[in-house]
């Protein structure tokens, strides 16, 4: 700590005494700026005072040709201009005096203060009767007779003139030209003060700026002899850092990264260039912007000094993340596992100067994990399959894998089928996202999990495909390879069904075997039962209805939520054969939909004042002799134009123009429009955008209708018309 305390002091020394020395030497330079500036003005006052001083005699002089001039009746035009030019050249050079007398600081001595304004005063007689007699000046001053010349009246008041300003002004130009002497000798003596100061400061500047290049001298040769060693330092440290494989770096208070890093970190990271960025930067093309708040608001922590970093490293975001390189285009992108660590690092007074970020590629380590885990999981998988199967009515199931089958089908003829462009293409993504939706929500009204999982995961990639702005027909190959697996897994539970039920006809026909008698002992068939346990067991064998699956449905969608639903169904018994299939896959994406979107919080509920447990009906029945009417309310948070149309605007399906002039029916409408959702992320029952556009499309192809009535907080109803195939079979159904 001593050393440490020493280094500073001998490296603030430098700097402190350049700065010191600088100082002086500006203020020496400033003072002799300011000397040379009073000396030139005091040298200008010399000057003039002493062009002044002679003036008088000058004037007099003129005076005394004009007076002869006018007695000898010869001209004097040249005398009088002389004199008005000389009377001008006075005044103007008192004025420039004062001024130079001022600059040099002089005008506030009393002894030059008061020289010169004696000979101010003295000269203002003299200065008056100057401007008389360039007043009097008018008219012919001589007029020619028989005997000669003469003057006349004009030459005879210009004589008159001049012969008293000569009389009267005689004594106080002698006085005038002795205080302008005696000024321009104090002004010599101040001039000869100035000059010597001037080169005083000069001889101590110059001396100062020897004394500071030798000190710069020195410390430059000190300051060699420190690159040599930091020099042999940052050689050591790169050296380190170029050896380890963990990228190595850091954060400063401004959340920049600094340039000292280990090479490991530009490859770990993909970052060409990492120093000066923020850590921000850095990271947004990595991770979603969820993880990247809580990464910043996790260093925030980090700066606090009373935070136990130790502690709270164990909610560290960034832990273990996901990251996935892209590479040169049309390649798969690169998935790996990088784990970021933070130390604060601490100045010598404790405080914190830096955090020290330390990320390891621990993909290796992930993968072993995963492929141990999976090895567990295959353990479970089959296990959880069997109890899945058991779980399921055994004809919807059959019914829904033979759906799972034709869905898969109708997917690849879809891919298969001809078009190549833009257009084409997307019509292809949107046609293999309805199949997925539709079948994901029939996997999860039946409680098949696996199926629920495998269907999402090809929404997922369908999902990135439609982010991409042009799509390519390689980019479905993952899609077509996800599908084959689902099939694989179709076929997979069907060969599981068959061997379950060849199980169950075989302790069918164990039960009818008669009783054996071992001795004394009979085995009695358990086939033996009372007629109403026989009823109840053939009950239970027959197919569910579509309000047993609706009520599944609800409970799979609300759970992970932390929702309470009530269901309420009418008339679902009376919906024709014909459009049991319809029905029920409208049935099944409008219960997940209301449930996602509209059914709230429980918190959110008890604050706008409602019960806990949200309320939905679906209502089959006969709406005229033309239509059918299925109608699916809740008492959810409603339809928000505003929200829809900002949300169109964030996914692009609506410029600024066209939002500003869509209406409220124009909202509701855009709901149905492919892609287009409200959720704010993305989960197994919503944020996809497609369970609306299967309602729409299904009931479009029955050539159907759909209603929206809704009120913003209180509820949604959304009402669809179905014409009736046989308008003239008699109605069975419930009043609407």
């Amino acid at each position: 700590m001593a050393r440490l305390s020493l280094n500073q002091r001998v490296q603030w020394l430098p700097l402190a005494v350049t700065a010191l020395c600088t100082t002086a030497l500006a203020l020496l330079l400033f003072s002799g700026v300011q000397l040379a500036a009073r000396l030139q003005s005091a040298s200008s006052a010399l000057q003039l005072a002493s062009a002044l001083s002679s003036q008088p005699q000058l004037l007099r002089s003129e005076l005394t040709l004009i007076q002869r001039g006018l007695e000898t009746q010869t001209y004097v035009g040249d005398s009088l201009r002389s004199l008005a030019a000389g009377r001008a050249s006075s005044n103007h050079a008192y004025t420039r005096l004062a001024t130079a007398m001022h600059d040099a600081g002089l005008a506030t001595r009393s002894d030059t203060a008061a020289l010169y304004t004696q000979a101010r005063t003295n000269w203002q007689p003299l200065d008056s009767g100057l401007a008389g007699l360039e007043k009097s000046r008018s008219g012919e001053l001589y007029a020619d007779s028989a005997g000669g010349s003469a003057l006349t009246a004009s030459g005879t008041a210009l004589k008159r003139t001049v012969d008293e300003l000569l009389a009267s002004q005689s004594r106080n130009t002698s006085a005038l030209a002795g205080e302008l002497g005696d000024l321009a000798a104090l002004l010599r003596a101040a001039v000869v003060h100035d000059g010597q100061s001037l080169r005083a400061l000069l001889l101590g500047g110059a001396g100062l700026a020897s004394l500071l290049l030798a000190m710069m001298l020195y410390f430059a040769l000190r300051a060699g002899k420190a690159a040599r060693a930091a020099g042999e330092a940052q050689r050591q440290i790169g050296n380190i850092l170029g050896t380890v494989r963990e990228g190595l770096f850091l954060i400063a208070r401004d959340g920049r990264i600094g340039g000292a890093h280990s090479d490991s970190l530009v490859a770990l990271l993909r970052a060409p260039a990492p120093a000066g960025q923020t850590f921000e930067e850095l990271l947004r093309p990595l991770v979603d912007e969820k993880t990247l708040l809580a990464a910043s608001k996790f260093l925030g922590l980090l700066w606090k000094d009373k935070v136990n970093e130790e502690l709270i490293e164990s909610v560290n975001p960034l832990n273990q993340i996901e990251v996935n390189f892209h590479k040169t285009l049309g390649a798969a992108a690169e998935q790996r596992y990088l784990s970021f660590s933070f130390r604060r690092a601490r100045a010598a007074s404790g405080a914190t100067d830096f955090v020290l970020g330390v990320v390891a590629d621990v993909t290796d380590r992930v993968l072993l994990q995963r492929e141990l885990e999976q090895l567990r999981a295959n353990n479970d998988s089959h296990s959880a399959l069997l109890m899945q199967l058991l779980q399921a009515e055994p004809l919807q199931l059959q019914s829904f894998l033979n759906n799972v089958e034709v869905g898969v089908r109708r997917s690849n003829a879809l891919l298969r089928s001809p078009g190549i462009g833009s257009a084409e293409l997307q019509h292809k993504q949107q046609g293999v996202f309805r199949e997925m939706h539709l079948l994901k929500g029939e996997a999860a009204s039946l409680g098949m999990d696996s199926f629920v999982e495998r269907t999402h995961a090809i929404e997922e990639l369908l999902a990135s495909l439609r982010e991409k702005s042009a799509l390519a027909g390689d980019d479905f190959v993952p899609v077509v390879v996800k599908l084959d697996e689902l099939l694989g897994h179709k076929q997979l539970i069907a060969a599981m069904q068959e061997r379950v039920d060849q199980a169950k006809s075989a302790a069918a026909s164990a039960d009818d075997i008669p009783p054996e008698h071992h001795g004394d002992t009979a085995v009695i068939s358990t086939r033996t039962q009372p007629a109403a346990a026989t009823a109840t067991a053939a009950a239970a064998e027959r197919p569910a209805g579509l309000e047993q699956t609706l009520q599944r449905l609800a409970r799979e969608v609300s759970a992970p939520g932390g929702r309470q639903v009530r269901l309420a169904c009418e008339g679902l018994d009376r919906i024709p054969a014909d459009y049991a299939a319809v029905v029920r896959d409208i049935c099944i994406q409008m219960v997940r939909n209301a449930i996602a979107h509209g059914i709230e919080e429980r918190e959110q509920r008890a604050a706008a004042g409602k019960p806990p447990t949200g309320a939905i009906r679906v209502r089959f029945a006969e709406a005229s002799p033309q239509e059918y009417s299925l109608l699916i309310e809740d008492d959810g948070q409603g339809l928000d134009p505003a929200r829809i149309r900002d949300r169109a605007l964030e996914r692009g399906l609506l410029d600024v123009e066209q939002a500003a002039a869509l209406n409220q029916s124009g909202a509701y409408r855009m709901i149905f429009q492919p892609g287009f959702s409200t959720a704010s992320e993305v989960t197994e029952h919503a944020g996809r955008g497609v369970g609306l556009d299967i309602v729409n499309t299904t009931v479009r192809e029955c050539g159907g209708r759909i209603g929206i009535s809704t009120q913003p907080g209180k509820y949604t109803r959304f009402k669809m018309l179905l014409p009736r195939h046989d308008a003239s079979a008699p109605s069975h159904s419930s009043a609407a």
